[in-house]
């Protein structure tokens, strides 16, 4: 019995890479390659895409997984896909992105950090909001240290009070996944826009 089900599963997984081999016209080398890359990104979005909607029910562990994937797949493992002049068909590459090589970087960079701060967002528990202070700033508030000269570079404070000021006043909060995941398909639309047929 078990050996029916991974022959199974192994056939079944065969049939899925013939059928993306065969999608992407037989692409073969560094363009099958970035073409693989970029329909595991694909699977990765249409598998977030009910889960991270509006009231979707989240799956820590495998909006987790997923994250991992899209941050495996961006930044540096996605430019090395894309040397020079690789055009060979069935590339849906344009040649504007070896002309403007930093902007597509930045996307890849960009989509990276996204996919990590998604995989941090899956394992940290989701916080309510506090609410808003309602009560005005005490006589030593930081409000009353840092003083127009100051803002304006006039005055100079010592390190200690900047420190005291921005440690005391500034807590940032984790931003939710789903928010998080409209930056990540942003970015891949936005690159798409750009450098792709």
């Amino acid at each position: 019995m078990k050996l029916k089900l991974v022959s199974a599963w192994l056939a079944a997984g065969t049939v899925m890479l013939s059928a993306a081999v065969f999608a992407h016209g037989n692409a073969t080398g560094i363009v099958g390659e970035r073409m693989m890359g970029m329909m595991m990104l694909g699977e990765q979005v249409k598998l977030l895409t009910p889960m991270l909607s509006a009231g979707g029910a989240v799956d820590g562990a495998a909006l987790g997984k997923a994250a991992s994937m899209i941050e495996m797949h961006a930044g540096p493992a996605m430019t090395k896909l894309f040397p020079q002049g690789s055009l060979d068909k069935p590339s849906e590459a344009r040649p504007q992105i070896w002309e403007r090589w930093q902007e597509f970087s930045d996307y890849a960079g960009q989509l990276a950090a996204l996919g990590a701060e998604l995989r941090k967002s899956a394992a940290t528990p989701a916080e309510k909001p506090e609410p808003a202070a309602t009560a005005a700033p005490t006589a030593a508030s930081e409000w009353e240290r840092l003083d127009v000269a100051v803002l304006m570079g006039l005055e100079s404070r010592t390190a200690s009070t900047v420190d005291e000021v921005i440690t005391g006043s500034i807590q940032l909060r984790p931003r939710d996944p789903a928010t998080i995941f409209a930056d990540i398909t942003a970015t891949c639309s936005s690159c798409h826009a750009s450098f792709r047929r």
